[in-house]
């Protein structure tokens, strides 16, 4: 550019080249330099545009992609690795390795369990029937045992054993009403899986009393089984070889605490003890006190032989010394790592009280005897209510859970209660057993102890509250069922007729009244807020049948009084002298708040009905729900029969005459003295 410029200039001075126009060139060319110099910043622009795009996109890319990755914060860190030098040979050790086995679980079989569990127990089996000395060790009486559980050492609860869900659980009912043959069979397949990892020692805890005989002769009558199958297991190896591996002692309680035998491993002393097992009949079973002197009394079994200790209890009633001794008796088994086991009977719904009939041999009448079978919770949450109208009255019904103590002994210590059919549960009513899966949802808290730590609980929750205030004031009344449903009156009485009657339901309208006072009227926030299943139908049904038995008793009460009003003497006489009560599905006698309750006492019966299906607040929602709430008379006439009138026209029969000389008078015998009144047993 600058060669141009210089010859431009070279020809304009020497006069060859106008000026004007060498400038113009000049600036010609360079407007064509100023363009390629454009042109050249452009194509460089556009680059780095283009490479700013490009780096933009693969940021954005990498920021997309990469943003679930986490990097640590410091670098990991190696431990070094231990050199570990012998300065002399190491010992060797032959270890005796077991056969592997599964003991058959006797959930999965639904035939009997097998008489061995396998084919080298036969001759064992064989060899135990044959008959033998048997030795019992002489009864100790053990005396009440006075330990500060606080200072004892503390052992864990053994875990770590195979085991199926359904019967080692903490808390565990097992199945309901198995027959006792198969729940020792199933002990004893408790026992073998505790065999393989440890050695063991077993306390059978029985019943001495009278109501328990037919139990303790099917209990020793399965111990042939129980140990045959133990005893094959070990011969052929497939438990691991422990010194003694398994030992048994044999415990009868009631009153008093007897030892009958020491922890041996001899079978036939087990097996004596077992039938030589003499009956208690003090009527007294302190059954936590019993597992509190055994625990304290082998409990050097554990520390010292490092045995796990498994406490079985045979029993049908649900103790009477729960409180001090049942908390002692926890707090031992969870210190010592001990599991309890019960076969004991189911407890009756919302009561404590349960009755055994018994026939008496010196008169042939049969008597209620009274027992201890519950109650499933640690204070009554039914209200004590009887049932109007024919049907059954489920005094008595099955809750399908154990007896509360028991059950929280059995919980605590994650062993399992094992419901049968025992003797003792003649008098609940046969409505058929619970599914298993429905009462689940249903299951009473184990947690409480102590009735402080109950009530405690109660004040946090007012569903709750109301509940147990309500079958608080229920066991304080005795409310009447059905009042007379079938009068037969005069002209004469039936105003006194009626007035009696009226009082009849008057007092227990006054009962009801007082037990729906603990129930407050606007619930239904407090009703969905209560976490709890069982509180929430327990209310539901409590309330429905308080509300469903007021509406009867003031329907009753109102058509007495409609019928006093509107009868005249004439009346009777001649159309209504019988007067019959019957349900109705009209409540229309006794004013709006009558026709109210009655409504919402249909809606909370018929919520139990369809959230607590195939379970004991069902089937009680169900019976009230029965017959409707209303009240109906049905009005008869039975005309009085007709007095005779006039002499009687009927020739007198002709006497044959008496004989001449009448005999001496004879003299009266003497009644045979009553009968002396039959000796109860105490059960």
């Amino acid at each position: 550019m600058s060669a141009v410029v210089e010859s431009t200039w070279r020809r304009i001075t020497e006069g060859s080249l106008h000026p004007t126009q060498g400038w113009d060139d000049v600036v010609l060319l360079q407007l064509a330099d100023d363009e390629d110099i454009e042109r050249t910043d452009q194509i460089a622009w556009r680059t780095m545009l283009a490479g700013i795009l490009v780096s933009v996109l693969i940021h954005v890319w990498g920021a997309t992609n990469l943003s679930g990755w986490f990097v640590s914060d410091s670098a990991p860190s190696y431990e070094p690795v231990l050199e570990t030098k012998f300065t002399e040979p190491p010992l060797k050790t032959e270890v005796e390795e077991a056969i592997p086995f599964e003991l058959a679980n006797p959930h999965d079989r639904e035939m009997d369990v097998r008489e061995v569990t396998h084919a080298a127990s036969i001759g064992i089996a064989q060899v135990m029937d044959a008959p033998k000395p048997l030795s019992a060790s002489p009864q100790v009486v053990l005396a009440e045992a006075r330990l500060d559980v606080a200072k004892l050492p503390s052992y864990d609860v053994p875990e770590g054993l195979q085991a199926d869900d359904r019967l080692v659980v903490k808390g565990s009912t097992g199945e309901q009403f198995v027959q006792i043959e198969s729940a020792l069979d199933r002990v004893s397949w408790e026992i073998a899986q505790n065999l393989q990892e440890s050695k063991l020692l077993v306390i059978w805890l029985v019943d001495g009393s009278a109501s328990l005989k037919t139990q303790r002769e099917a209990v020793a009558k399965r111990f042939k089984r129980i140990y045959g199958e133990l005893g094959a297991l070990n011969e052929t190896s497939t438990l691991p070889r422990h010194e003694r591996g398994l030992l048994s002692a044999v415990v009868m309680f009631g009153e008093k605490t007897n030892v009958l035998l020491k922890p041996t491993d001899k079978f036939d002393e087990i097996q004596a003890a077992i039938d030589s097992t003499p009956p208690d009949t003090s009527g007294v079973e302190n059954v936590f006190t019993a597992v509190k002197q055994v625990m304290s009394l082998w409990a050097i079994y554990r520390t010292e032989q490092h045995r796990r200790i498994m406490i079985i209890t045979v029993t049908d009633e649900a103790g009477d010394d729960f409180g001090k001794p049942h908390l002692e008796a926890i707090a031992l088994c969870r210190r010592y790592g001990a599991k309890a086991y019960v076969i004991g009977p189911t407890s009756p719904f919302g009561q404590r009280k349960g009755f055994v009939p018994y026939v008496a041999p010196e008169n042939g009448k049969t008597y209620q005897l009274p027992i201890d079978l519950g109650p499933e919770v640690p204070m009554a949450e039914n209200v004590r209510l009887p049932f109007w109208f024919n049907g059954p009255q489920h005094e008595y019904l099955s809750s399908g859970f154990a007896p509360y103590a028991l059950a929280r002994l059995v919980s605590e210590t994650g062993g399992v209660y094992f419901m049968t059919n025992m003797t003792t549960m003649a008098g609940l009513a046969p409505v058929g057993s619970f599914d298993e899966a429905s009462l689940k949802p249903f299951a009473p808290d184990y947690r409480f102890g102590e009735p402080d730590e109950f009530l405690r609980d109660l004040r946090l929750h007012p569903i709750r509250m109301a509940v147990t205030n309500g079958a608080q004031v229920s066991g304080r009344y005795t409310v009447k069922g059905s009042p007379q449903l079938n009068l037969r009156v005069t002209d004469k009485n039936f105003r006194q007729v009626a007035t009696d009657a009226q009082k009849s339901v008057a007092e227990s309208q006054y009962m009801i009244d007082a037990m729906l006072q603990a129930y407050p009227t606007n619930f239904e926030r407090d009703l969905e807020r209560e976490p709890s299943l069982r509180w929430r139908m327990a209310f539901c049904l409590n309330y429905g049948r308080l509300l469903a038995n007021r509406t009867r008793n003031l329907e009753y009460n109102f058509a007495l009084a409609t019928m006093k009003t509107s009868l005249a003497e004439a009346d009777i006489n001649t159309r209504s002298n019988q007067w019959i009560f019957h349900p109705s599905q009209e409540v229309k006698n006794s004013g709006v708040a009558s026709r109210k309750g009655a409504q919402l006492a249909t809606d909370l019966l018929n919520r139990v009905v369809a959230e607590a299906p195939g379970t004991p607040w069902a089937i009680m929602a169900s019976r009230e729900l029965q017959n409707p709430f209303g009240i109906r008379v049905e009005e008869r006439f039975i005309p009085p029969p007709v007095s005779s009138q006039g002499k009687n026209t009927q020739t007198p029969a002709k006497t044959k005459p008496g004989p001449l000389f009448a005999p001496e008078p004879q003299k009266k015998q003497a009644p045979p003295p009553p009968p002396k009144p039959p000796v109860l047993p105490k059960l």
